[in-house]
Order: C-alpha cells, then structure tokens, then sequence
C-alpha cells in the first residue's frame, strides 16, 4: 500500500536553529521532569503561578493562560462584550489571527494605516476612522513594535470616549503597557520566550472578563472544579437539582494549555531580561550594518533600540531577489500580512 509521501512530494522543512540549545537548557527540561513526577497534566499550580507573573509584568490583574495567542485573541475580543456588527479599528498591515477572530465573531474590522518603518499606526491614524459604532481598538504591537498606546488613550478621554476599549495583541513581544483594558501574548517557539513550543496568555483588569475567558476557555463550563458533593448539587434548573461544576452557559471553545508547558514557561521568565538584551543587540548590529544601503531604497526599522523586537523589518522596492539569497543562505523569512 502506498503511502502518502509517495503519492505527493514531501518537503522536510529545514531546521534553521542548530543552536536552539541557546534557548533553553537543563532547567526547562528539569522543570518539566518535576511537574510529571507530581502528576500534574492538567492545569494546575505552576499554571496559576506563570499567569500571575505574565500578568504582572504587563501590568494586568489576571491573566488566563491558553494553547495559543491566537486563541487568546479569540477570548480577548469575546470577554470585551463585542457584538456582530460592532466596529473595531484595527490595522491594515497585522497578523492572520489579529483579523480572524474579528471576523469570525462577526465583528466589523475598520482599516487603518501604519506608519512606515514603525508598521504599526499613529494615533491620528487610528483616531480618524474611529466612528459612533466603534466599540474597540485592536492594535497588534507587530513584530515587537508598539503604537503609542498612552496617547491613544489621552486622545480617547479627550474625545469624551473612554468606552472605547483599547485590545492589544502583544503575541509579538513581552512589554508592559498599563493603559490597555486587553492585553494578548504568545508563547510560540520563536517568540521572545516559549512555554515548550507554544502555549499563550489573555490579561485583563476585571475579575468579571477574567470569570468570562476561563469560561470560553473550558469549554464553557460555569462551574468551577469544587469537589465538594453539597456545592455541585446546591443549585437547580427549572425546579431540577443539577451538577454546578458542569453547567455550560456560553458556546465555549477547549483553549486550554497544560500544566508542563506553564512549567517550562516558569524557567523561561527566568531568561526573559537576557533574551531581551540579546534580541536588542543583534536587531542594532542589524540595523548598524545595513545603514549604508537605505540610499538605494531599503527601510529599516525606527526607533529600533525603543523596541523589543520580535525579528528584523525591512522593506524595500523589490524583495524576492532578496528573500531568495537570504533563504539561499538558510535565513528564515516571511512577509508581514496587509
């Protein structure tokens, strides 16, 4: 019988990272040897312990750790109330999963530019598309750049509209942003650290929204995972004792991590102040050595040593031919989505 590789071609994607050592090593794996020997699989202790110290560092009260950022978007916009026809602005230049879930929920995205070199949008650019419908801005910080979040939100109380939510999808990098309502990120296994190759996190101020993404997150299961025999059956439907810990009142989604992918997580916060500095210092020897070809059209990053990039941008007339020698060479690339 044949198989499928022999019916279609199979490609073997390259392993660009040899090194990957480089970023993470015996703790992570010990990390994870020890959350198996305490029989934890599900979400558990170190879980509550890695989404109290993510949330923390972006200056958020909660945060609910999920299998993706992606899926953390899902739950951000679901937990800021959105409704179908509900405006939300939000870039041109974005991620697949920032536009997803708007769409998906049936939600109204409202386009606006970015400025180039920063690929995220100004504050004007955001603030003249905003309408009496809108009811959020959901601004990705792409590729580890940030808008200006704290003059956005200056420029909302001015206009008297302090109900506008500010979302931001920082899946891109780890930052603090203390104005955002919403705050997303990402734990894949090329981002600035990872939770054994995925995993992800939604940050909120409200204890409600917090209530409301774990619920969207376990299947939409209100109940909470009281054993107790008298609060499961303490409760009833239309006259009828029911089982609290397994009532359902939101179409919900199975969003959630595992316990080993918090545990690698623990260790990799550990790290996260020297990967920073080592991403600043490669994106400004980058930056530095490729100065002298800005005159033939080539745009490099602004305020590249303010940012926590994720990877290198760079834009330019024409990119194949370069994409192709930079690949040639074994140096991964992609385009940014618009």
């Amino acid at each position: 019988m044949q198989s499928i590789y022999d019916i279609a071609p199979y490609h073997k994607k390259i392993w660009y990272a040899p090194n990957k050592f480089e970023s993470y090593d015996d703790e992570e794996i010990k990390a994870v040897e020890a959350c198996l020997r305490k029989g934890w699989l599900a979400p558990g202790p170190f879980t509550e312990q890695f989404e109290s110290e993510v949330a923390a560092i972006f200056g958020k009260k909660f945060g609910v750790m999920v299998n993706s950022g992606s899926s953390g978007n899902i739950l951000a916009l679901l937990i800021a109330g959105l409704k179908k026809g509900d405006e939300v602005v939000t870039p041109a230049c974005t991620f697949s999963t920032t536009i997803a879930p708007i769409v998906q929920l049936g939600v109204v995205p409202v386009f606006c530019d970015v400025e180039l070199g920063s690929y995220v949008p100004s504050v004007t650019q955001i603030i003249e598309k905003i309408t009496l419908r809108t009811k959020a801005l959901f601004i990705p910080n792409l590729i580890g750049s940030k808008p200006d979040w704290e003059g956005l939100k200056d420029e909302l109380l001015r206009l008297n509209r302090p109900d506008i939510l500010l979302i931001e999808d920082s899946c891109d990098t780890i930052t603090t942003t203390t104005v955002t309502d919403i705050a997303v990120t990402s734990f894949y296994a090329s981002h600035i650290i990872t939770a054994g190759g995925g995993g992800g996190m939604v940050m909120c101020n409200e204890k409600s929204q917090r209530d409301l993404a774990l619920q969207y997150r376990d299947w939409g299961r209100m109940g909470t995972n009281v054993e107790s025999f008298s609060e499961r059956f303490g409760h009833s439907i239309d006259g009828i004792e029911y089982d609290f810990k397994f009532l359902y009142p939101v179409l919900g989604y199975n969003f959630k991590s595992t316990e080993m992918n918090a545990a690698f997580g623990l260790e990799q916060l550990k790290k996260l102040s020297l990967f920073l500095e080592r991403r600043r210092k490669n994106i400004t020897r980058f930056v530095q050595q490729l100065a002298d070809l800005e005159p033939y059209g080539l745009v490099l990053p602004k305020n590249y040593n303010k940012m926590d990039w994720l990877a290198l941008p760079l834009m330019l007339p024409n990119r194949k031919s370069l994409l192709q020698k930079l690949e040639d060479s074994n140096i991964q690339t992609r385009v940014c989505f618009a």
